[in-house]
């Protein structure tokens, strides 16, 4: 019987190989939910061409890893944003 992990265990694991290998974890959680509902989606199978069942989902996950996408994460002040309020929604700032 194949075990099946809830969101929160799949993130979690992702997360920590991620950081292990030395990339920003939360660059990946979008890409982590993605892959997640994608092999729920497709009964613990992978996906393509050669598709097979996921016996052990952690090792499968792992070796994925190097082909999810990293998001962009901008990080803004929040002067800048209340700046930028305020210049668009009454012209001063």
């Amino acid at each position: 019987m194949k075990t099946i992990p809830t969101l929160d265990e799949f993130i979690e694991h992702g997360m920590q190989r991620l950081q292990i290998m030395g990339e920003n974890p939360e660059q990946y959680r979008k890409s982590l939910i993605k892959k997640y509902l994608a092999w729920s989606d497709n009964d613990w199978h992978t996906l393509g061409k050669k598709s097979r069942e996921i016996k052990n989902w952690r090792s499968t996950l792992t070796n994925s890893l190097d082909y999810l996408k990293a998001e962009k994460i901008q990080v803004v002040e929040p002067k800048v944003i209340q700046a930028d309020f305020l210049k668009d929604r009454y012209g001063v700032g």
